[in-house]
């Protein structure tokens, strides 16, 4: 009966048995595998944070870096703008100093000035950081440059021709001074004459005619058309003058004061010299006496009025004047 227990009375008297201790060496490392795993994770927590700090460092400095670069482009944009206003005020100033004596010049140059100053009022509403915009008045400003430069052409070639004009009417105004001279022993001589003109025994033209003729014999009064200037008139009858052969002279006195063959052509009467145009040698028998005398052109003429004076014995016998354009 005792050598034959059953299998519950066996495992119950296992069960009243004392248990064994169990050993570290024996232990299964359980609790070293969840401090791995631990250690393993905060290192991955930590390669994690590391990993996201450079990024955000990373971040933080290229930012900066664009807004410092952002922030000197607005510095440059604007200076340029500042640059741009500072040298169309110059201009301004620039072309203020060109101005001159010339009328029509000055009246250009103002127009371009005020043509800058619309474009600095446009410019002072354009945005700082528009620098498309203020390129665009940059490259108005390099055309506005050269338009001056134009200018500045012109006014020294004018300046050149003023001093140019100046030395011209020095020798004009010395020319004058002799033209002066000469036209006043003209009117010396004229003085004379008339003193004496109403004496009786001085002969008188008149009803003069004086008149520019073209080739054909025509009348004109065109400078390029006269081929010759005649001149008309009466001897008046006059009892007591001297009768016979003598010259009558025509005397044709250009616009500027000058006797037209005057150079070539004089005659001492009494104790004076007299420059004429041209003379006709008649016989007067003390009564009227109709002639005429022509002058061929032997020179150029100019604009403006012509005066005629017929000379007999010295004396002026009449006068008159015609005009030619």
């Amino acid at each position: 009966m005792e050598e034959k227990k059953t299998l519950n009375e066996k495992l119950a008297e296992k069960q009243k048995e004392p248990r064994k201790p169990i050993s570290k060496d024996s232990a299964p490392p359980i609790i070293e595998k969840k401090d791995a795993c631990n250690n393993n994770a905060l290192l991955g927590l930590i390669g994690l944070l590391i990993i996201l700090s450079s990024i955000g460092w990373y971040l933080y400095f290229d930012m900066k870096s664009t807004k410092t670069e952002i922030s000197g482009q607005l510095v440059s944009v604007n200076d340029e703008k500042a640059e741009v206003t500072n040298e169309l005020k110059e201009l301004i100033v620039q072309y203020e100093d060109m101005k001159s004596d010339n009328d029509t010049v000055n009246k250009k140059l103002a127009e371009e000035q005020a043509r800058i100053q619309g474009l600095l009022d446009e410019l002072k509403k354009v945005k700082r950081n528009n620098s498309w915009q203020i390129h665009k008045y940059k490259k108005e400003l390099s055309t506005l440059r050269v338009i001056m430069k134009s200018y500045i052409y012109q006014i020294d070639s004018l300046n050149t021709m003023n001093i140019n004009l100046r030395q011209e009417n020095s020798t004009v105004t010395a020319q004058n001074k002799k033209i002066s001279s000469k036209n006043q022993k003209l009117e010396e001589l004229t003085n004379n004459l008339s003193t004496t003109v109403e004496k009786a025994s001085i002969l008188r033209a008149i009803n003069i005619v004086p008149m520019a003729t073209k080739k054909k014999g025509k009348e004109t009064n065109r400078i390029k058309k006269v081929e010759k200037i005649k001149v008309c008139f009466t001897l008046a009858e006059n009892a007591v003058a001297k009768s016979g052969s003598q010259f009558i002279y025509l005397q044709i006195i250009t616009p500027e004061g000058q006797v037209l063959s005057g150079a070539q052509n004089s005659v001492t009467l009494g104790n004076q010299t007299i420059e004429f145009s041209d003379r006709r040698e008649i016989e007067y028998d003390n009564k009227d006496l109709d002639l005429c005398i022509y002058w061929a052109k032997s020179e150029e003429l100019t604009k403006g009025e012509y005066k005629v004076n017929i000379i007999s014995n010295g004396y002026i016998i009449g006068n008159s004047a015609f005009y030619l354009k």
